[in-house]
C-alpha cells in the first residue's frame, strides 16, 4: 500500500511540474505558444484525471458489488434532482440580457435549480445526522 502511495505522490508532483512550467514561462515572458503549451497541458491533465477517476470508481465497484446499488441510487437521485430542476426552469427573462436567448437562460435556471435543490438536501442531511445524535 505505501508503494503505491508513493507512486501516486510521485505522478502528482510530475503532473503539478508539467501544469508549472508553462504557467511560470507565461509569469515571466507571456507569449502564444506559452499559453497554446499550457492550455493543451492543462486538458491532458483533465482527460487523465477524469479517465483515472472513473477506473477508480469502476475498480471500487468490481471490488465491492454491494456499493454498485448505492451508487444507482445516487445517480439516480441526482438524475431526478436534474429532471425536476429543468422542469422548474423559467428562461423567460433572456430579454433583461444582452446577446443571451431563452434556451441559455433556461439552462442557467436549471443549473440554479439544481444547486438550491442538491444545498437544501444537503443542509437537511447535516441537521438530521447532528439531531440524531444527539437524541443518542
Amino acid at each position: 500500500m505505501k508503494n503505491s502511495r508513493l507512486i501516486a505522490l510521485g505522478v502528482a508532483g510530475l503532473a503539478g511540474l508539467a501544469g508549472g512550467i508553462p504557467t511560470l514561462g507565461i509569469w515571466f515572458s507571456p507569449s502564444d505558444g506559452l499559453i497554446n503549451t499550457a492550455i493543451v497541458v492543462t486538458i491532458i491533465l483533465i482527460v487523465l484525471a477524469t479517465i483515472l477517476a472513473i477506473a477508480s470508481s469502476v475498480n471500487g465497484m468490481l471490488i465491492n458489488p454491494k456499493g454498485l446499488r448505492g451508487a444507482a441510487i445516487g445517480m439516480g437521485g441526482l438524475l431526478f434532482i436534474f429532471i425536476s430542476s429543468y422542469i422548474f426552469a423559467d428562461g423567460s427573462d433572456y430579454m433583461i440580457y444582452d446577446n443571451v436567448d431563452e434556451s441559455t437562460t433556461k439552462w442557467v435556471a436549471t443549473g440554479l435549480n439544481a444547486f438550491y435543490i442538491a444545498f437544501t438536501l444537503a443542509i437537511g442531511s447535516v441537521i438530521y445526522s447532528s439531531l440524531s445524535r444527539i437524541r443518542k
